[in-house]
């Protein structure tokens, strides 16, 4: 049990510099608080764990080194699809763990409400999950406790994978680790865990299968009245057909599942990443948007955990046979990529955890920590490198080429160049591109495909690397830091050289240039404004602005909860502050009274609002752009999608700034703070409003990040055959 950790006693007390204020989750190995900084309005969750069955004092010190050793490894963890720890420590012995509280629902949720998911949806989660698995092995960390409790839904429709590496870091002992097996949720359990044997990849693949079932049938693979009956199904029982539940199910799907839920591990796919892709090659065979995951020839056993001897995976040809008769046979060079939607956002007033099982950990015997190092297969790690950077920005891509060629296979020779943030935590950055290629023959020995940034005026020339194969389709992805790369070229060639060379000196394969008079508008869209504060463009500025309403919004709500009149009043001030800005009829400098209950944000004074605000001036450029003889239709396409969403947020805005003049008026009137919070949410993700679970750019739903997505889209570049 959690010794001497109760809600009682903890609640309202500091840990490091962390306030705790709310218990959301407690079990005999855990315990996690909604928490806040001493010095900042931002919320945590903290995660404090329990001391290992048995330890001795004299072992308490080595204990602490050891977690913090492995907690520093999983908080390197940094992926758009995982909740990174933030922060982690020790306070008065008690180790803990930070990570940020972000509004999300659970899968379970989600699939208790709507029920199984089609299976393009179902397959577009799977990558996205896929994708986190081999990111994480690829630096060494296990999720050992994958499961659709802690696979969460953001507001932005983006999935994220929670307690990666957790089980490791619980460090239970061997019989206590297996209670803890049995008696907490163990509905995705792998047999060797239950067996206390050598647990690797290809146990995150048999929780990934399991998941993959439930996705498909809204029901776990196994179920039983107690944790012993149901794990003795994992242990024994064969996987129930899909049919039980969906007639409708392509047959093939059956051996994609029961391969990855094969009791020997050495009968599994080998990495999540082949196991996507043999999905999605039944379900979709004749995509041309989804990037496959990489995928290594030959198995890699040397990521296992415990002390077990080496699994080693024979050539399996065929691991299932489903009920119409159809084998499987190994696909260990294709896979899937994530395609980020937006979707529904879920209750902003819950936290993170609205499920309250929702963190069960797994656990088994520990290896040793330099055994991890020296056994890792350098080769291995390249190659999955490569194939992370392609995952990331797949689901941009995909969407990309969706919008633009209409679901129509392309023909000959083409490309595509979409631009897009290499850091999903910094807001309106475009910093990064990627450049999907079809067509190409392969290059002649010794030679490649490489790309080119192209400055014209400056003749500065940047490269952005040498295209790769995967499949049909060839593919380069390059980050520039902090740089704005919109800022910084206005053509892109692909060309056929000799390996090494540093600049482009080779046939022009193919080629796209921004469109000279269309473009000085997008620019000033996603790069730069001369009028703005930093000069930043006005519709990076719109997200930026509405995403701090957002968070003031919840800020308001948390003095609700209090009945803080006085800070009631300072953060209706706030907020009407960032809405008007520095010129409106409202704005106010905020009192010394205010700054003493933390209230200090105004925005940057530019105003969202108004005919001089952010909304107005993007939708003003964006017409602009399309205005202009050498705008392309893509351009016109995009701009039209995103004058609706920036309707929409514009809709809501002014209703909040009438229920903050009222709320500044009468603070202790809180009957519209429930409508404050929850447009301010509509405004910065969007609103499901016709209940199909995904944010569509269309009058009641876009809000300003699906504003954001379509302008970033309106700088996409169509490469064709160079002269």
């Amino acid at each position: 049990m959690v010794k001497n950790l109760t809600f009682g006693r903890l609640v309202g007390t500091n840990l490091g510099k962390y306030r705790l204020e709310q218990l959301i989750e407690q079990d005999n190995s855990e315990l996690v608080f909604l928490a806040r900084t001493t010095d900042a309005q931002a919320s945590y969750l903290i995660r404090i764990l329990a001391e290992p069955a048995g330890l001795l004092p004299r072992d308490h010190g080595g204990y602490l080194e050891r977690f913090l050793y492995r907690a520093r490894e999983i908080a390197a963890l940094q992926h758009p699809y995982i909740l990174p720890i933030v922060d982690y420590g020790v306070e008065r012995g008690t180790p803990y763990l930070v990570s940020p509280q972000i509004p999300m629902r659970s899968l379970r949720a989600r699939l208790a409400k709507s029920g199984p998911l089609d299976i393009h949806t179902a397959g577009r989660y799977l990558d996205q999950v896929a994708a986190t698995l081999e990111y994480a092995h690829q630096h060494n960390v296990l999720h050992g406790n994958l499961s659709i409790d802690n696979i969460f839904i953001r507001l932005d429709g983006q999935l994220v994978v929670a307690n990666f590496g957790i089980m490791d870091l619980i460090e239970l002992s061997g019989q206590d680790a297996q209670q803890h097996l049995l008696h907490g949720r163990g509905e995705v359990c792998a047999p060797e865990q239950l067996l206390g044997k050598t647990i690797s990849a290809y146990t995150d693949v048999y929780a990934l299968g399991a998941v993959l079932y439930h996705l498909l049938t809204g029901s776990p693979v196994f179920a039983g009245n107690t944790p012993e009956e149901l794990a003795q199904q994992h242990l024994y029982a064969s996987v129930p057909p899909l049919s039980r539940w969906r007639p409708d199910l392509p047959s093939g799907l059956y051996s994609i599942v029961a391969r990855a839920l094969a009791k020997d591990p050495a009968q599994r796919f080998h990495q999540p990443g082949a196991l996507a892709n043999a999905y999605q090659r039944i379900v979709d065979p004749q995509t041309r948007t989804r990037v496959p995951f990489v995928v290594s020839s030959s198995p890699d056993d040397s990521f296992q955990h415990s002390h077990a001897s080496v699994i080693s995976l024979p050539d399996v040809q065929a691991a299932e046979i489903d009920k119409s008769g159809n084998s499987l046979t190994r696909d260990e060079h294709t896979a899937g990529t994530p395609q980020p939607v937006l979707q529904k956002p879920f209750s902003q007033a819950n936290p993170f955890y609205s499920d309250p099982d929702s963190l069960i950990d797994f656990n088994t015997p520990r290896l040793s920590l330099m055994r991890r190092f020296q056994r890792k297969n350098n080769r291995r790690l390249v190659i999955i490198s490569a194939a992370i950077l392609v995952v990331l920005v797949a689901g941009i891509i995909a969407g990309t080429l969706l919008l633009t060629q209409k679901g129509v296979a392309t023909a000959g020779l083409s490309g595509q160049v979409a631009f897009l943030g290499a850091n999903t935590i910094t807001l309106g950055e475009s910093n990064a591109l990627s450049i999907v290629v079809h067509g190409l023959s392969a290059p002649p020995s010794g030679y490649e495909y490489d790309a080119w940034f192209i400055n014209s005026q400056s003749e500065q020339v940047l490269a952005l690397g040498t295209l790769t194969l995967h499949q049909q389709t060839y593919s380069v992805t390059y980050s520039a830091g902090t740089t704005n790369l919109l800022a910084d070229g206005n053509k892109l060639e692909v060309t056929l050289e000799q390996k090494g060379v540093k600049l482009p000196v080779g046939k022009v394969e193919l080629a796209a240039s921004f469109p000279p008079h269309a473009f000085t508008h997008i620019q000033h869209l996603l790069v730069s404004f001369p009028v703005t504060p930093g000069k930043i463009g006005v519709l990076v500025g719109s997200l930026l602005q509405t995403h701090l309403l957002n968070i003031q919004a919840n800020v308001l709500q948390n003095f609700a909860y209090s009945r803080d009149t006085p800070a009631i009043q300072c953060e209706a001030q706030s907020i009407l502050d960032i809405i008007e800005g520095a010129k409106g009829n409202d704005y106010r400098t905020l009192s010394p009274a205010c700054t003493q209950q933390d209230v200090t944000q105004q925005g940057d004074g530019f105003g969202l609002l108004g005919s001089g605000g952010y909304f107005s001036d993007s939708a003003v450029h964006a017409a602009l752009a399309i205005g202009q003889p050498d705008a392309t239709s893509s351009m016109r396409q995009h701009a039209a999608l995103m004058a609706i969403a920036l309707s929409n947020v514009k809709g809501w805005v002014n209703t909040i700034e009438q229920d903050a003049q009222r709320l500044r008026t009468n603070p202790a009137d809180l009957s519209k703070i429930p409508e404050i919070v929850a447009l301010a949410g509509a405004a910065y993700y969007g609103v499901d409003a016709n209940g199909d679970g995904v944010i569509s750019p269309v009058p009641g739903e876009a809000g300003v990040l699906a504003a954001y997505v379509q302008g970033q889209l309106m700088a996409t570049l169509s490469l064709a055959p160079g002269n």
